[in-house]
This record gives structure tokens, C-alpha cells and sequence, in this order.
């Protein structure tokens, strides 16, 4: 017979209580018995706490989460903060018994929790323990830890009261978390539409362009363009806004349609005498809304503007024009732009080809993304995406077009050997086992063929990753030979 510690009279009603808890259920039909576990043991946890905080400061509570001694993970003592906090619990000595009696890490999520349920029992004072303790360990602010802001009962003195007793918190820790602080803040007011509040916020801190780009931002988002220029024109008055602040108001202009005040805000930002202004993304917005609106000759002129000024589109420029060309019906000139890009911007050859093709085989032009994947593996040199690859290959044997399929798997596999080779001459075994590993999976049980002609470059990657001390690499694609049943 086991003999149990006996339980202080409050852990041992918690375990009262769970008996006729619907969590306790450990019924084989349960579909994830972990979760269920987790939550009883965050309820155990919750029904301490909450019992202690009713008995007040004289309770056992350490002793008695001793004896629960609960198993503890990230989620677990997540969940348990959040209901503490939905419970309008103080969550603070069980975080002091799990940093100092259990030696458990917290999260840094935890810590934007602890400080969240501060703020939700209006402890200024735990707050400012909690952001200390946040400090010394160089955990930034979120703005998780401002939720309860969010909340009817956070509001006894209303929302400008509450932020300015954060702010002094913030003031009084100082260090990293002041700055991450602030800003979190601005940005959970801006995001619940406390804008006096925000503003209140601004004007007793240092008036960071940084706390204005976050108020902007929301105004823009929610399409309160008068309040976004409202802003806009008082950083302007004071100093100046940066190139985000610029963008923010330019997206929101031609997100609404406002195309002609669009194009002079865009003017007065040429006339702007910081040289950053406009920058890449600008000329990535104006081109992703000319694409949105089939404006594809316009977009063209933005686009080749970028490269006349040496900056470099990423690659959901060229996805917004992939996608563009062919909404209209222009495939031979979203073609055209995929080709001419892999000229221009090297980088986005892979990525470009097999999204074009990906959405031809969309449209039902299977052939099409055939051709348009042979000519990035005969021209370009470069392997496909595997999932472009495998899609084209499925699709044109279900159109019975084998005869291609089978086409594009010999280029493939040369492709695949050839690079292969180049990257094990060139001593770049990492590289070399990337593309082994993608034409391994590629590669049919009855391709026996190619096995064996892989073989010898099989055996050149595994020294080669043994010579650079890669040898877990070197095991794991010995294993995956076996499974192909490449046998060396």
C-alpha cells in the first residue's frame, strides 16, 4: 500500500474539487490526454492561488503548492497565469515560488503576464517588481503585457489615468524595458482606440517618431484617414517623420482609393530633403496596388524605377506581378517578366519560376508550367522548388501527358547530378547534400538507374561532410539512403 504526505486542508479541497471537475476526465476516448492533464493541473494551481489570496497575506501558499508539487511546463504555467488574471487573482508569489523554490525559467511571454495581472489588480507596485525583474534579464515589453487595458474593469480612472500610472513604472525600472515599454504601450492604447490616451503618452515621453509611426499605423489600418493625416502633419510640425511614416499614409491613400492625392503625396516625398525618402518600400507599395488594380504598364515604369535607383524588389514585388499578368489573361507576359527578372534580380529565379508555374497549373495550363519549369532547369540552371516540381509532374500525368512528365524528370535528374558535382568540386558539401536530398525525394523505387548513378556522389557527400566535421549530417543522409534503398 502507498502512503501519501498528508495535504493541507486547501490542497486537499482542490483535489475535492477536481474529482467533479469536467476537466478530470482520463477517459481512453479522450482525443489529446495531454491537453487534459495540462488543464487539471493549471485548475490545481488556480484553486491554491485563488484560495490563498481569499485567506490574505498570513496563508501557506508555498507550502501548499509544495505539496501539489505539480509538473510544470511553458503552456502550463501560461494557462494558469491567464486564469489567475481572468480571475482577477494576484499571480505574483505563485511566479516568486516558480522562479526561486522551483528554479523553474519562465518564458518571457510569462513575464509579459505577470505583468498583464499586475495591471489587471492595478498593483503599481507588482508591476514595477515584474518589469524590474524583466529588465535585469533583458526581456522586452509587449504588448501582451498590456491586455487588461482592454478590459472594462482596468478602467477605474479611465484609460489616461491607467497609462500614466504604467508610465511612471516604466520611468521608475528604466533600462531596456523602458523603451520597449513605452512603445508596447502606445501601441496597445492606439490598438483599443484610446488616442488621447496615446497622445497623452507621447507628450510626457521623448516624442519618439517610432510612438507616432505606432498611432499611425492603427489610424491607417482602420481607415481613419483624417486622423492619419492629423498626425502625420504634427510630426511634421515638430520633426520630421522617417520613410515609415511616409509609407504608412501612402498605403493608406491608395488602399482607399485615393489615387491622385496618392501621387502627390509621392511628390512631396521626392521634394523631402532626408535621401532615404521614398525608399524601397515605397516603390514596392505604389507597385503592389498598380498590380492590384491591372495597372500592369505602370507597375512596370515603378518597378523599373527601383533598379534605375540600385534597389532591389523582394520577392513579393514579384509575386504581386506573377499574379497580375495572369488575372488579366497576360500569361506570356507574366512569362516574360519571370524571364526578364532572372537577369535583373538573381536571387528570385527559383522562387519566381515555380510560383509561375504553380499558378499555371492553377488555371489549368499544365503544359505551360511544364515548359515554364524546363526552362528554368535547361536555362537558369536551378532546381524547382520541390512542391512546383511534384505538382507539375502529378498534374501532367493526370492530363496524360507522361511522355513530358518523363521529360522533365530526366532534366531533373542531370540537373540534380550536375550540381552535385559542381558543389562537391567546389567543396561545398552542405550545399551538395541539399540538392541530393531534394532529388532523393523526387526520386520513384523504380528509377533504379539514377540510384546508382547517384551513388558514387553519395559517397563524395558523406566524406565530405565527415571531413568538415558535419557528422550527423553525414548519418542522417546515410539513412535516408537506406530508405531509398540507395545501397553504397
Amino acid at each position: 500500500m502507498f502512503r501519501l504526505p498528508p495535504l493541507h486542508c486547501a490542497a486537499a479541497a482542490v483535489f475535492l474539487c477536481l474529482a467533479s471537475s469536467p476537466h478530470a476526465s482520463f477517459s481512453s476516448k479522450s482525443t489529446n490526454p495531454r491537453i487534459s492533464i495540462a488543464a487539471i493541473v493549471s485548475d490545481a494551481i488556480v484553486a491554491l492561488v485563488a484560495a490563498a489570496a481569499a485567506r490574505g497575506g498570513h496563508s501557506r501558499l508555498e507550502a501548499d503548492l509544495d505539496r501539489l508539487d505539480p509538473a510544470l511546463s511553458h503552456p502550463i504555467v501560461s494557462s494558469t497565469l491567464r486564469a489567475l488574471t481572468d480571475r482577477v487573482v494576484p499571480a505574483e508569489r505563485f511566479f516568486d515560488w516558480l522562479v526561486f523554490r522551483k528554479r523553474f525559467s519562465p518564458s518571457a511571454h510569462a513575464h509579459n503576464l505577470i505583468v498583464e495581472n499586475a495591471g489587471r489588480l492595478g498593483d503599481y507596485l507588482a508591476m514595477s517588481r515584474a518589469l524590474a525583474s524583466m529588465s535585469a534579464r533583458r526581456i522586452p515589453v509587449t504588448e501582451r503585457a498590456f491586455a487588461f487595458l482592454n478590459s472594462s474593469s482596468s478602467s477605474q480612472g479611465g484609460a489616461k489615468d491607467t497609462a500614466m500610472g504604467i508610465l511612471r513604472a516604466l520611468d521608475e525600472v528604466g533600462g531596456p524595458c523602458r523603451a520597449s515599454g513605452v512603445f508596447s504601450l502606445v501601441k496597445a492604447l492606439a490598438s483599443i482606440r484610446e488616442f488621447d490616451a496615446v497622445m497623452s503618452v507621447i507628450k510626457e515621453t521623448a516624442r519618439g517618431v517610432r510612438y507616432y509611426n505606432a498611432l499611425l499605423a492603427v489610424k491607417c489600418k482602420t481607415g481613419d484617414f483624417h486622423g492619419a493625416r492629423q498626425v502625420f502633419d504634427e510630426m511634421r510640425s515638430g520633426f520630421g517623420p522617417n520613410a515609415n511614416s511616409w509609407n504608412y499614409l501612402l498605403g493608406c491613400l491608395l488602399k482607399n482609393g485615393r489615387v491622385a492625392e496618392a501621387c502627390e503625396l509621392v511628390e512631396a516625398m521626392e521634394r523631402y530633403e532626408p535621401g532615404n525618402i521614398p525608399n524601397s518600400l515605397t516603390y514596392e507599395i505604389l507597385a503592389y496596388h498598380a498590380c492590384k488594380a491591372g495597372r500592369m504598364d505602370s507597375a512596370m515604369q515603378i518597378i523599373d524605377h527601383m533598379f534605375l535607383e540600385k534597389l532591389t524588389p523582394r520577392i513579393t514585388i514579384h509575386t504581386a506581378f506573377i499574379k497580375g499578368y495572369l488575372y488579366i489573361g497576360r500569361v506570356e507576359d507574366a512569362c516574360r517578366y519571370v524571364s526578364a527578372m532572372s537577369i535583373r534580380d538573381r536571387h528570385s529565379i527559383n522562387r519566381n519560376y515555380s510560383l509561375l508555374a504553380k499558378l499555371l497549373c492553377k488555371t489549368g495550363r499544365i503544359v505551360e508550367a511544364g515548359r515554364v519549369l524546363y526552362e528554368l532547369m535547361e536555362r537558369e540552371v536551378h532546381v524547382p522548388d520541390h512542391s512546383a516540381y511534384i505538382r507539375v509532374i502529378k498534374d501532367l500525368h493526370k492530363i496524360g501527358k507522361g511522355n513530358l512528365a518523363t521529360e522533365l524528370k530526366l532534366i531533373f535528374q542531370k540537373l540534380s547530378v550536375h550540381l552535385i558535382k559542381a558543389f562537391c568540386k567546389a567543396a561545398d558539401f552542405s550545399a551538395a547534400q541539399r540538392v541530393f536530398d531534394a532529388s532523393l525525394s523526387t526520386c520513384g523505387q523504380k528509377e533504379v538507374l539514377y540510384s546508382l548513378m547517384c551513388t558514387q556522389f553519395s559517397i563524395m557527400i558523406i566524406e565530405g561532410l565527415c571531413k568538415v566535421n558535419e557528422v550527423d549530417h553525414a548519418h542522417r543522409l546515410l539513412k535516408l539512403l537506406m530508405v531509398k534503398r540507395v545501397f553504397i
